[in-house]
């Protein structure tokens, strides 16, 4: 944020970045409450009550205005005319903020929330209970709307770690295809891209229940996993295991690590797809049932394919845009 220690370049410096689309999360918020001040005094009260995409709309608006006072009259504009903006903006951002984190915290656990990360980055997210959610790429989470009311009911498509903050009166329950996932306070890692035949959940610490939805209601599949137990879920035949391994392997992901697990040639090439961000040439046919374990501890890429190619007898290649697999 921009502070009154400060001085008038730096003030500047953030509105240049904000034009060019390059400042912070926390300088482009506070640009825009400086901007819905814009003209008031600064005993005025602040009219924060827009839907959210119309506050999104603020950034085209002060394009506009910022524009008019630099570019279109760049031979009169003196640094004095930032100073006196600043002085506005250093009047409002603190009230601003205040105001429109307040009605954040107030007006979204009503709405349902959307949270997405790229197919090239991770994305981690803090809840308004305090949890903690890491999603991996290519990855989605849907807050329900009644979040936080009696239960905290999210829906993960994608593979997430969680860190749930602990509350026994409202348990956290996660949502992936037909089971459902209980916790009151612990972390876990869940993996359930829609791509992928197999749910598997993860224990890292605490206590975890998993069940079905049926047709006639509710099947228990675990009804206390706890540290590095795991659950794995295959979509197709609806079989379950539950078995002992380390949940750290299996969210080695989360430090940019490669583990494959268990897989069969179709679901490494999938992996390596989401690993590396691309495109793997890969002929099904190819794929004969058989599975592999292996971990990687960031090695090159060339020698992670060397080391694919010897333990699957099949060959793999790294290009600059693409990988092969024959």
């Amino acid at each position: 944020m921009v502070s009154q220690n400060k001085n008038p370049k730096a003030i500047k410096s953030v509105f240049k970045k904000y034009l060019k689309e390059k400042a912070t999360s926390t300088e482009h918020e506070a640009v825009n409450s400086w901007y819905e001040g814009l003209g008031k005094d600064s005993n005025e009260s602040f009219n924060l009550n827009n839907q959210p995409e119309e506050i999104d709309n603020l950034g085209r608006s002060i394009k506009e205005h910022l524009i008019r006072h630099t570019k279109s009259n760049r031979k009169l504009v003196s640094l004095s005319i930032y100073i006196k903006y600043a002085a506005i903006f250093l009047l409002i951002v603190s009230a601003a903020l205040t105001i429109r984190n307040k009605f954040y915290t107030d007006k979204l656990p009503n709405q349902e929330r959307t949270f997405k990360s790229t197919d090239h980055a991770a994305k981690e997210i803090t809840l308004t209970d305090g949890s903690i959610i890491l999603l991996n790429v290519g990855s989605e989470l849907i807050v329900a709307k009644n979040f936080g009311s009696h239960e905290r009911n999210v829906s993960l498509k994608g593979e997430a770690f969680f860190k749930i903050a602990k509350n026994k009166l409202k348990p956290f329950i996660i949502k992936t295809g037909a089971l459902r996932t209980t916790v009151v306070g612990t972390s876990f890692n869940i993996n359930a891209y829609a791509d992928l035949n197999r749910i598997k959940i993860s224990v890292a610490s605490g206590k975890v229940r998993v069940s079905k939805k049926t047709l006639t209601g509710e099947e228990i599949l675990a009804t206390s996993m706890t540290r590095d137990a795991s659950l794995s879920f295959e979509k197709s035949t609806g079989k379950t295991l539950l078995k002992i391994e380390r949940c750290e392997l299996i969210s080695s992901w989360k430090d940019s690590k490669l583990y494959i697990d268990n897989a069969t040639l179709s679901e490494i090439a999938k992996q390596l797809e989401r690993y590396y961000h691309l495109k793997v040439v890969f002929n099904p046919k190819i794929d004969k049932g058989k599975r592999y374990t292996i971990r990687f501890n960031q090695e090159p890429a060339n020698r992670i394919m060397e080391i694919l190619s010897m333990l699957t007898k099949t060959k793999f290649t790294y290009q600059t845009k693409q990988i092969t697999i024959i």
